[in-house]
């Protein structure tokens, strides 16, 4: 079995991770506990599909690409022209 050693690991995180192992691993020890959370997250993002923003990524960097070779730049203004409504108003959103 391969062994990972993890060199100069904060030691807020380690306190947060052995509060979190007690928390919700029960009587698992924190490496234990770290073990399982890195074996779940690895698996989980090796075996699933990008999620929507991973997705928006993507297209964003495939058009920066594009327009990259072909010569061209976009502006955050050309951007913002995009996804303008011609009807939009322009005022900023109000979360009150």
């Amino acid at each position: 079995m391969p062994t990972l050693t993890i060199r100069d690991f904060p030691e807020t995180a380690h306190a947060a991770l052995k509060i979190l192992a007690a928390r919700r691993g029960g009587r698992r020890s924190v490496e234990g506990f770290a073990r399982n959370v890195l074996v779940e997250v690895a698996t989980r993002q090796s075996s699933s599909t990008p999620g929507f923003g991973d997705q928006l990524v993507a297209i964003g960097r495939q058009l920066h690409s594009d327009l990259a070779a072909a010569g061209e730049r976009l502006s955050n203004e050309d951007v913002d022209a995009l996804f303008k409504r011609s009807d939009e108003s322009v005022e900023p959103a109000s979360f009150e």
